[in-house]
């Protein structure tokens, strides 16, 4: 058993995903890393083989989603802990081991989320709690300020001075360090959700199976590029919405 698999999701990647590898190579533990390509017929991960030998590419049919293409890694998992990451995140090489001791050390926490830094080092405020329906208009109309404002900061705990680690109820998707047996016994993301609200998904399925906690470190820091490309056009747009419905589907609509 080896103590860190982890899985990139390709889909028209580009320079930033030799960022990304660089920093698992250059990290404080061995990684078994994947690639799962949701674009096949792209030479990227090809190049990717030749730059770093000894990563395993999971070549998908097309382009099947977020979720579905990091479940392909579930029949090769052999680790202790597994790291689901974006292409576009970059961090300091010691991080990775500093991940692994602190849940070593809390047997408790099934998921452990980092704070997410914009490349100029200011904080992105990613979702900390459960997904509601004034939480996602907040994310809509905050531009607006006042209410939207201070929903979108209870949503984040931008209004909340966090210098410890504290429990939370959402592991972002970018960047997610999970207990491999977690992760295993959820059978991965859930399929029916192509692209987004996969993560929120997944964090409330721990948390209602009481699987462990998710927990939050603010010094534990990524760096992400996060371009939100996808939320610009209609068909970005679109699908996010289907992901909502999805969601509330499954887990009941909440104000």
């Amino acid at each position: 058993m080896s103590i860190l698999s982890s899985c990139l999701v390709l889909y028209h990647c580009g320079d930033e995903l030799t960022h990304a590898l660089r920093c698992i190579q250059n990290a404080d533990v061995e990684v078994d890393v994947y690639l799962a390509d949701n674009t096949p017929e792209d030479p990227t991960s090809e190049k990717m083989q030749w730059l770093f030998p000894g990563i395993t590419v999971l070549p998908q049919k097309g382009n099947v989603g977020f979720g579905r293409a990091n479940n392909a890694v579930l029949p090769y998992l052999k680790s202790k802990y597994h790291l689901i990451m974006n292409p576009d995140v970059t961090f300091d090489p010691a991080l990775l081991g500093r991940m692994i001791g602190y849940m070593e050390t809390h047997p408790n926490i099934a998921v452990l989320t980092p704070r997410v830094l914009n490349e100029d080092g200011s904080e992105q405020f990613l979702p900390k709690k459960r997904i509601s329906v004034h939480y996602l208009l907040s994310g809509l109309f905050e531009g607006f300020g006042g209410i939207f404002r201070r929903w979108r900061n209870e949503f984040t705990l931008a209004d909340m001075e966090v210098n410890h680690p504290i429990p939370v109820e959402f592991a972002t998707g970018c960047f997610l360090f999970i207990r491999t047996d977690v992760f295993l016994h959820l059978n991965g993301f859930d399929p029916r959700f192509f692209l987004y609200q996969e993560d929120s998904d997944l964090s409330r399925r721990i948390l209602e199976e009481k699987l462990g906690s998710i927990v939050y470190h603010p010094e534990m820091k990524v760096t992400h590029r996060w371009a939100r490309e996808n939320t610009r056009t209609f068909k970005g747009r679109m699908r996010q919405i289907r992901s909502v419905i999805k969601y509330f589907l499954k887990w009941g609509v909440t104000w």
